[in-house]
């Protein structure tokens, strides 16, 4: 092999075409042409020696010689990424960088304002993008460079990724103060089973899996509606018959909700804390402005 040849770029549309074993989907990631990927891909062929991709019916499947490369070329680009990272001086007053975070629409209006400000007062020159989604989707941007940071309730690790907890919360009960089940202010185990029932999309996964453990338990509660995040929740339930789950510190942001009621979920078992964290990907662990960020966030969003 001739490594005078092989250069970084080479090596990035390489990680990419082993990830995705697909020339269009790496093209998408490294934001180039289908036809520059596939330039690569013949240059890549010659140096390796190897197909590296083989057409399988009508998709590729990455050869043996390249599933043979996958995991040492990414801890190369993990070391890459690092040695470039602790090589460039970061001073948060002066830089001018752009930080691009994925969170739940929860988290925006929960956690950001408060991650804005400490921003705000550090880093006037520093722009913050955000991408909401739930984690599934989050993870896939921090593992397709497409995300510095991402902030939530992530329920599965994902390869290459770190974390740090941030907070608990606790997901509660909340009903309208007139709804008729109520006996006492007390919403009861089976009037909570009885109860029409709003939910959040599997896509914004709580991690906390409630009705698969009621249906173990022989149990099961009626869902009339499906919304895709939390806050449109407590309108919902506002003035109906309907119950929901929230989380109690996201429902502390929503102080006009004066109607309505929160109580502990009445299901015979301890319902855990819901651990939020933010989750960088392991090749900027050592970047200087990605480390002032995770404080930043910590600091902002830590328990009082």
């Amino acid at each position: 092999m001739n490594l005078a040849t092989l250069d970084f770029n080479l090596l990035k549309v390489l990680d990419a075409l082993l990830k995705t074993e697909s020339v269009s989907r790496a093209a998408g990631r490294l934001n180039v042409t289908q036809s520059a990927v596939s330039h690569a891909l013949k240059r890549l062929r010659e140096i390796f020696q190897d197909p590296l991709l083989v057409r399988d019916g009508a998709v590729m499947r990455v050869s043996a010689r390249g599933l043979a490369l996958r995991e040492p070329l990414e801890r190369a680009m993990v070391n890459i990424h690092a040695l470039i990272s602790v090589a460039a001086d970061f001073d948060p007053a002066q830089s001018r960088r752009t930080f691009r975070l994925a969170m739940s629409d929860a988290m925006t209006v929960e956690g950001l304002p408060s991650i804005m400000q400490s921003v705000r007062r550090e880093a006037p020159g520093i722009d913050i993008w955000v991408e909401t989604g739930g984690p599934v989707h989050s993870c896939r941007l921090l593992t397709d460079d497409k995300a510095d940071l991402a902030l939530g309730v992530f329920p599965s690790a994902t390869a290459g990724l770190r974390r740090q907890e941030l907070y608990r919360d606790e997901l509660v009960c909340i009903v309208d103060r007139s709804n008729p089940r109520l006996a006492g202010g007390v919403l009861g185990a089976q009037a909570y089973l009885d109860s029409p029932h709003v939910t959040v999309a599997a896509s914004s996964d709580s991690g906390i899996q409630l009705d698969d453990i009621l249906r173990s338990m022989g149990m099961q509660r009626r869902i009339v509606a499906s919304v895709p995040h939390y806050l449109a929740i407590p309108a919902l339930i506002a003035g109906t018959d309907l119950v929901a789950h929230s989380r109690r510190k996201l429902l502390e942001v929503f102080r006009s909700s004066q109607g309505l009621m929160v109580v502990p979920i009445p299901v015979p078992f301890p319902v855990p804390d819901l651990v939020f964290e933010q989750v960088w990907h392991e090749r900027h662990m050592l970047d200087p402005g990605q480390v002032w960020l995770r404080d930043v966030v910590r600091r902002a969003l830590a328990q009082p």
